[in-house]
């Protein structure tokens, strides 16, 4: 038995998505397939989504070109939890979310970046597309 055989049911292979727009991303229309990873099972269950990060607003925690593992199933804002979120004026995004009382605050990890808040009044629950499970970068094959 080669090694390969030997730890294949440990992994899964997996689509990684870019996002093609804005709207409502929950439409797998609205994916684009890039590439495919290898992941240990246990990171990846039924309603994960694996996209590809493009951008530096969430380093040193999330780097650009990470594949990000999003919990499609887990939308609803826990304050401190990092979500990817559709916003119109901006696009997708991650953000680490906090449910305060005038709106949700969005703040990026990279300090050059802004912290922004959208106003209830702004905010519809279908811009969250899920809660952010894991990154992972630097994958050999």
């Amino acid at each position: 038995m080669n090694t390969h055989d030997k730890h294949s049911d440990r992994y899964i292979e997996v689509s990684v998505f870019r996002i093609k727009g804005e709207g409502d991303l929950m439409e797998l229309a609205k994916f684009e397939p890039i590439d495919t990873i290898m992941l240990p099972r246990e990171l990846y269950q039924d309603g994960f989504v694996v996209i590809d990060n493009r951008g530096d607003s969430m380093e040193k925690l999330i780097m650009d070109g990470a594949s990000v593992v999003i919990d499609t199933t887990s939308c609803e804002i826990v304050s401190g939890c990092i979500y990817a979120l559709s916003i119109p004026w901006e696009g997708c995004i991650l953000r680490e979310c906090h449910s305060e009382p005038h709106g949700v605050l969005l703040r990026p990890y990279n300090r050059n970046y802004p912290v922004t808040t959208v106003g209830w009044e702004e905010f519809d629950p279908n811009m969250v597309i899920g809660r952010v499970f894991c990154s992972v970068i630097n994958i050999f094959r």
